[in-house]
């Protein structure tokens, strides 16, 4: 049975390869390509389209997805804080999960940790009606785009975390929240004691900060 699949899919490799020789002007089923100018915002761009789909009648500009993007991009302020008064404090939430103890100095009193943070706070500027854009909930976004805070590990010897990558994204609310997950590659100071070597337990504290 599996001699027979087999000799099944070569033949059906070869019929699909001698059909996509036998004309260059068809596709591998025989359907001959069309060219379509489809409006991009403004912008013509020429593309090809396989097997005799006919596009003149798409219009990227009335996807909801796209429209929400330009909605929040129009939105966003990277520099602005995310509340609407001034004098309004920011809520910063965060659950920090620790991923790996990559070393215990216990000379220098140092730990070398692998973690993440898990982060969400509210921006008061990026909320939408959901019904308006197809029942969409949230998206997301690159992080250059909106506000995040910035972290201070008080214990750590790097002192602020590492910036963010450029390619990182923030997951965006319909109700305004935003969260992001923040990798975390700390060398921070942690006391040992060995008394009890080797039936110790060792107990390391952070404190992070935002601003």
């Amino acid at each position: 049975m599996l001699g027979g699949c087999f000799l099944f899919l070569f033949l059906h490799l070869s019929a699909f390869i001698l059909t996509s020789f036998a004309d260059p002007g068809k596709g591998a089923f025989g359907t001959k390509t069309r060219e379509k100018n489809i409006q991009i915002n403004g912008d013509k761009r020429s593309k090809t389209v396989d097997r005799g789909l006919d596009t003149s009648n798409f219009d990227i500009s009335n996807d909801p997805n796209s429209l929400l993007a330009d909605y929040i991009n129009s939105r966003a302020k990277p520099y602005r804080r995310p509340v609407k008064h001034a004098r309004d404090l920011i809520e910063v939430h965060v659950r920090a999960s620790l991923y790996q103890v990559v070393d215990l100095d216990q000379r220098n009193n140092l730990a070398t940790l692998l973690a993440y943070f898990d982060v969400w706070w509210i921006d008061e500027f990026i909320a939408w009606n959901a019904s308006a854009f197809d029942g969409i909930t949230h998206t997301y976004v690159p992080i250059n785009w909106l506000w995040k805070p910035e972290f201070y590990l008080y214990h750590s010897i790097q002192g602020r975390t590492p910036d963010y990558a450029n390619d990182a994204t923030l997951e965006v609310h319909s109700d305004g929240k935003i969260r992001m997950f923040v990798p975390i590659a700390s060398r921070s100071l942690c006391p040992v004691n060995l008394k009890f070597f080797p039936f110790d337990n060792q107990n390391c504290s952070f404190i992070v900060s935002f601003i």
